[in-house]
């Protein structure tokens, strides 16, 4: 049975858990929870990704210290002290969250960690040698759902690892359509290679995206649909997709691919295209050929994951 660890000693895990020292991390699946109404999801979707990476799976609840740690009233009244009231919390959640994720696969290997500190620092780094790293997101029409909260986007930015972002309310199922947005970038091409290994693994489709918006050719700002010049912008794009996804395609032989170019911004196309094919999951590259290259998120991956209502996996 679980006892309650003394202050100190909670000190020191805090000091352990963020020095890297959580054992088994390395080449798992780790997944954030909170004790929210998205870590349901969450655990299910990270569940069913270790099983189909035959991976580990690593339960995580960090413990923000930037509380009040005990109150006058507690100390006076010799009751538990709040950290310890927190990490009897912390435990119950991820023991709570190993039991459903071995419900949903009897065989995955399952380890939970409660460390301290703030949380997306945490998850952070635990991301170094990690496999993938999902959190929860926002349910659609919150205004936290432009901001991603304070827990997804500082992680979906500043992670070493691809980043499953899964919404609050999602229904976790096995993924039939992929959608993956290109642009020729080297971020991109690892996003094609990551969803078809989950095709591959669960029998999915993956559709390939590139999309443009503005174009000039010779001069001329190509706007008319049926021009020669539109034809030549779109087929273009579509040798640009093939060039991507065609070395990656090789190794994956058995998996249903086609490319598709749209017209509109990156991220809007991509997010419409994964609504118009109701595909489970988006892959995107968490920074393109365009804007700054220290840029840690790109507009178009943190738009995707702002508005998307559905699962994205930020491929770095």
């Amino acid at each position: 049975m679980y006892e309650p660890k003394s202050s100190a000693a909670l000190q020191s895990v805090t000091a352990d858990a963020l020095g890297g020292e959580f054992v088994g991390a390395a080449g798992a699946v780790v997944v954030g929870i909170d004790g929210s109404v998205a870590d349901g999801p969450v655990v299910d979707w990270g569940a069913d990704e270790a099983h189909r990476q035959q991976a580990p799976l690593r339960l995580v609840n960090v413990i923000d210290p930037g509380v009040q740690m005990t109150s006058y009233d507690v100390l006076a009244s010799g009751s538990l002290n709040l950290a310890e009231r927190l990490a009897d919390e912390a435990h119950r959640l991820v023991e709570a969250a190993s039991t459903r994720a071995r419900a949903r696969h009897a065989g995955l290997d399952v380890a939970v960690s409660t460390p301290w500190g703030p949380p997306a620092s945490a998850l952070v780094r635990l991301s170094d040698d990690a496999l993938r790293m999902v959190v929860g997101g926002p349910p659609k029409g919150r205004l936290e759902r432009i901001l991603l909260g304070s827990i997804a986007l500082p992680v979906v930015a500043h992670s070493r690892c691809p980043v499953i972002v899964v919404p609050t309310g999602t229904k976790v199922l096995t993924p039939r359509r992929i959608v993956v947005g290109v642009d020729g970038s080297d971020a991109s091409a690892r996003a094609v290679e990551l969803a078809l290994q989950t095709a591959e693994a669960c029998g999915a489709a993956v559709t390939c995206v590139l999309a443009w918006n503005l174009e000039v050719d010779d001069g001329v700002v190509v706007t008319e649909p049926s021009s020669k010049r539109w034809s030549a912008v779109e087929q273009r794009y579509s040798q640009l997709g093939h060039a991507t996804v065609a070395p990656v395609v090789a190794h994956h032989p058995g998996v249903d691919v086609d490319i598709v170019v749209r017209h509109g911004s990156p991220a809007r196309a991509l997010v419409e295209a994964a609504a118009d094919l109701e595909a489970d999951l988006l892959a995107v590259g968490s920074r393109g050929r365009g804007g700054f290259t220290r840029l840690l998120l790109g507009l178009v991956s943190r738009r995707v994951v702002e508005q998307a209502n559905r699962v994205v996996d930020i491929v770095r």
